[in-house]
């Protein structure tokens, strides 16, 4: 389970830093009168991809964790994943809420400097899946 593990958190930290660096910069591009119908292919093309994976390393983390002794080495990736999906859904979502109503110079912002705080979180569960 450690090698699936291993390659769900690198995939998905890959993804979140393709985000921050190339996707979300680029929705201060989009010209207003298409920017509704962007983000929203956006958002449903993106949870297709990643709510799957995502969602999998989650499920696969806690059995993970469940299975073996408790300590640092499998209670830290999880906690970090916990956090990021806080992050995601105390954050990520209710910016993306905003957006789907039109571009807001704030609401891009904060999903751009919070998004960080994900690449941050994934960034360590993947560490640790190298260790």
């Amino acid at each position: 389970m450690e090698k699936l593990l291993l390659i769900l958190a690198a995939f998905n930290w890959g993804a979140i830093c393709f985000v921050s660096v190339v996707h979300y910069p680029l929705f201060a591009d989009v010209h207003e009168a298409v920017f509704v119908k962007y983000h929203q292919k956006h958002v449903s093309r993106t949870t297709l991809l990643l709510g799957t994976t995502l969602s999998l390393e989650m499920v696969l983390q806690v059995l993970w964790f469940f299975e073996g002794p408790k300590d640092l080495s499998r209670g830290l990736p999880l906690s970090f994943l916990g956090l990021g999906w806080l992050i995601t859904f105390l954050v990520s979502v209710p910016q993306h809420r905003k957006l789907e109503q039109g571009f807001s110079k704030k609401a891009h912002q904060i999903l751009m400097v919070s998004n960080w705080g994900r690449v941050v979180c994934w960034g360590v569960v993947t560490w640790y899946s190298f260790s």
